[in-house]
């Protein structure tokens, strides 16, 4: 845990206080470099094309996207600030090997 216990946000946590950059230094730093350096998530959702159906045939579509961890939380997962990487074609979810593929 960090020091303050509270954990509000993935930079608050010790793991992302702690990775190095490639030149062996802290990579998030609090901007004391020159260089701009982004941590992003990614992430992979499923939804039904077709709207929400309790019954009939279910399909599935997903969708892989990436959010930035430098802005802040209130902010970082509005449509106008995440990046779209791509799509996963249904009609149904591909099995976890399948997914790879995609990645």
């Amino acid at each position: 845990m960090n020091d303050k216990y509270d954990l509000w946000d993935i930079k608050d946590g010790t793991v992302m206080q702690e990775i190095l950059g490639p030149d062996g230094e802290l990579f998030m730093d609090g901007l004391k470099r020159w260089d701009l350096r982004l941590a992003w998530s990614l992430s992979i959702d499923w939804f039904n094309p077709h709207g929400n159906k309790t019954s009939g045939k279910k399909k599935s579509v997903g969708s892989i996207a990436m959010g930035l961890l430098n802005l802040p939380p209130s902010l970082r997962y509005r449509s106008e600030n995440m990046y779209l990487v791509g799509a996963i074609p249904g009609p149904r979810e591909p099995a976890l090997k399948e997914i790879n593929h995609f990645l």
